[in-house]
């Protein structure tokens, strides 16, 4: 584990927000590489745009997994994401010019979580290897565009090997170049958006809040239940049920009863 740094502000205890969305993550340290402090330009202009997106956003549907099994009433990235581009909000700059008060109406949020990757580095010196993911969060209340918390977190994924002889070196030269993928940044990626999302104080009140509405609604649904004394509940043409009487009951007949009857 890296560096972290976590403040929490009294409001956040005092009033915390119950409906919160995740605005798209700006990346500060573009779509390069950076190895060995020096960044490796491997895409032309365009693609290097979609990398760049591709990395802080990557971090953004890890936050996203994280936060929304919180006590926190989430917005789905997909509206969010659609309502901006509705919008005309295409880009950081286009996102950071817009007040979160007037943002926090449009999305029927009462929080917006800004973030950005500060640290996207790759390592190599032969024998030592490391991946460096950093990531800054910040809740701004959509009320007065206050902070309820804010945040960093700087993950060092750290590879080293001992070589005793030249055969052992070329290997392990080897299987750290091979730890330099993607998918080994994409793990390190998940660690420190989970880091974030931990430090975020529990909200008793909601949790609570979410129990009596439970409660609330299965002894709602329990009082229609069939017993053997009220038999199995019907339905009317709106969906309710509604438990019938110990009178209202047919008891089945024979074929031969039915026969006498029409008689009758």
């Amino acid at each position: 584990p890296g560096d972290k740094e976590f403040e929490i502000s009294d409001k956040y205890y005092t009033d915390p927000p119950r409906k919160i969305a995740i605005l798209p993550f700006d990346n500060l340290v573009g779509g390069n590489y950076i190895l060995n402090s020096i960044p490796i330009p491997r895409f032309s202009d365009k693609e290097e745009d979609g990398w760049n997106w591709t990395y802080a956003n990557r971090l953004r549907r890890f936050f996203f997994g994280h936060f929304a099994a919180r006590e926190f009433v989430d917005i789905e990235l997909m509206y969010v994401d659609k309502m901006l581009q509705a919008l005309g909000i295409l880009t950081p700059n286009d996102l950071y010019k817009i007040p979160a008060q007037e943002l926090g109406r449009l999305l029927d949020a009462d929080a917006l979580i800004y973030g950005q990757v500060t640290e996207y580095k790759n390592s190599y010196y032969t024998l030592f290897a490391q991946i460096q993911i950093g990531l800054h969060v910040k809740c701004v209340s959509t009320e007065d565009g206050s902070v309820y918390f804010e945040g960093e977190h700087i993950r060092h994924d750290n590879d080293i090997r001992v070589a005793t002889n030249p055969l052992d070196f070329i290997i392990a030269s080897f299987q750290n170049y091979m730890s330099l993928r993607d998918v080994y940044a994409a793990r390190a990626s998940e660690e420190v958006v989970r880091e974030l999302v931990i430090r975020i104080p529990i909200v008793t009140s909601f949790i609570e809040e979410e129990d009596k509405r439970i409660r609330d609604r299965i002894n709602t649904k329990l009082s229609y239940l069939p017993t053997p004394e009220t038999g199995t509940p019907d339905e009317d043409k709106d969906g309710n049920t509604a438990s019938l009487s110990v009178q209202d009951k047919t008891e089945p007949v024979s074929p031969e009863e039915a026969l006498a009857k029409e008689d009758d």
